[in-house]
Formats: structure tokens, C-alpha cells, sequence
């Protein structure tokens, strides 16, 4: 599903998180990205940067990183992203940020006014740090300013402020969102978040939670995508099999953008084997 509006494809197997990579020319010179949809952003009205960088690291511990959050990059940088990615055929998905729910639509109504609006399968907003109310705000604000069936994702950190995660998970599908993405990052402080391989266990407990909750019609369920602790096939195919749908990917790849496919093929094989074995039963009516 692009910005112009086209019916849904089906939820990719593997995302990029904003800050992931700083260089998508060099990243496809490691191999064929047709299927992922490349991260645009994160995008926020009066940004100044022109490229997205790569995050200040304030320090490294056993399993993990310290860092600054990614810095929002310009409209017009956004723009130019989406051109090298429509001239390649590759698709987006455009992180947005807001201070206000105005400032999030206003970036998916200019995105949808852009001429490669057509390569946007995607847009994920970042509430990472908003409770339930701003949460089911701001989805209903974006869904407003997308297209009829644009995919939503929702970026909820499993630490949230109030660490209700299905309250915050129910409000984003009531907003509009389509999928729910885990994030096992830890916020540190203002703008510092913990990041890496440690971040598996609380990542997949957020999938497990969220799983269990819809088995219990605590809220009406969506597709999870795991984002936390992802660095290799195994630690991916645990979250698949925790329940779900696919993964993102974010410090894995400053050290090894090769592991992108392996990660890629091992999720495949695996969502291919879940649904052999468990074939998918009609979705219950919320």
C-alpha cells in the first residue's frame, strides 16, 4: 500500500529502524533490497538536519550500547531519500515524529503530495514515550491525513511511561494503526535510549504479552513486529516464534549490514514453516 493508495501487500518479513542505516547506496551494494521497505527518517516538521546520521554513542556495556536518540531529518532530506529509492523500485517506510498530532499528519500529508509517494508502503510513528491518550491521538491523526488503507505501525516501547503495553497497543489499533512494532529499547533519560543484544529478552517478553492478551480478547490484536535485540537468525526466529510477524533490525547493522539477509532468509524459512504447520484462523470480530 503506497501514499497514493493501492491494496495492501502483506506485512514484510524484515524493517529497518530509524538510525539503522545512515547510507542506503552503500547498504545496497551488500545485496538485493527489494522486499524491505528502507527507513526514511525519522521525519519532523522544522528539522534542520539534511541526512540522517548516525546516533551519538555515549557508551558500550555487556550486550548493548548507550545512545542518543536519532536525530529527525527535513522534509526536503526525506524527499531526496525517496527519489533514490523510486529510481532503484525499492519501497519506503517513513518514521515520523511530532511534537503534536498536527505535526505528525502534516508530514504524511507532504509526503503524500510528493511525486515518489508511490514507493511508501509504510509509515511507522514513533510513541515510544506516550501514554495510552496520546497514543490513540496521534494514530487517529495520521490515519486521517493517510491514504484509505495505508499501512500504520506503531513504534511502543515495551518500557513505556505507564508500562501498560496492551493499553497502549489497544489505543494505537483503535487510532488506525495495522501492526504494532515491540521495542525493547530502555529509555536512559531525555533523548537516551539502551540499545542491542540484551534487549532480546524484554523485546520478546512485549510479543509474548501482547500475544497472550489477544488470546484473552484483552485488545483486537495486529501483526507485532519484534524490535530489540535482533543480531542474528537465531535471536530472530525466537521472536517469530514467540508470535511475531516480523523483525527490525537497528544496531545489528552498524556492525555487520551483511547480517540483513541472513536474518532475512532465516525469518522467511521459519514464518513458511509456522504457517505449514499452523495455518492462520479467521481473525475474531473485535
Amino acid at each position: 500500500m503506497s501514499l497514493t493508495g493501492s491494496r495492501p501487500a502483506p506485512l514484510p518479513a524484515i524493517w529497518l529502524a530509524p538510525g539503522a542505516v545512515t547510507d542506503l547506496p552503500a547498504l545496497a551494494r551488500f545485496g538485493d533490497l527489494h522486499g524491505v521497505p528502507l527507513v526514511v527518517g525519522p521525519i519532523e516538521v522544522g528539522a534542520q538536519r539534511s541526512r540522517t546520521g548516525r546516533p551519538i554513542v555515549h557508551g558500550l556495556g555487556v550486550g548493548g550500547v548507550e545512545h542518543q536518540d536519532v536525530e529527525s531529518v527535513s522534509l526536503t532530506s526525506a524527499q531526496d531519500a525517496l527519489r533514490w529509492i523510486s529510481s532503484r523500485g525499492l519501497s519506503a517506510c517513513l518514521s515520523i515524529r511530532g511534537a503534536s498530532t498536527g505535526d505528525l499528519a502534516a508530514v504524511v500529508e507532504h509526503a503524500r503530495r510528493s511525486v515518489e509517494a508511490d514507493v511508501v508502503t509504510a509509515v511507522e510513528v514513533d510513541l515510544r514515550t506516550a501514554d495510552d491518550q496520546v497514543v490513540l491521538k496521534s494514530m487517529a491523526r495520521v490515519r486521517e491525513a493517510a491514504p484509505r488503507g495505508q499501512r500504520l505501525l506503531a513504534r511502543l516501547a515495551v518500557q513505556g511511561v505507564d508500562s501498560d503495553l496492551v493499553g497502549r497497543a489497544r489505543a494505537a489499533v483503535a487510532g488506525g494503526a495495522t501492526a504494532i512494532v515491540v521495542c525493547g529499547q530502555v529509555r536512559l533519560g531525555p533523548g537516551r535510549w539502551w540499545s542491542g543484544p540484551a534487549t532480546a529478552a524484554l523485546c520478546r517478553a512485549g510479543v509474548r504479552a501482547l500475544m497472550q492478551a489477544e488470546s484473552e480478547q484483552r485488545w483486537p490484536g495486529a501483526p507485532l513486529v519484534a524490535s530489540g535485540g535482533v543480531h542474528s537468525p537465531s535471536s530472530a526466529v525466537a521472536a517469530v516464534r514467540d508470535g511475531a510477524a516480523g523483525v527490525q533490525l537497528g544496531t545489528a547493522l552498524w556492525a555487520d549490514p551483511g547480517v540483513l539477509w541472513t536474518i532475512r532468509d532465516a525469518v522467511r524459512a521459519e514464518l513458511a514453516r509456522c504457517t505449514s504447520t499452523y495455518p492462520p484462523l479467521p481473525r475474531r470480530n473485535p
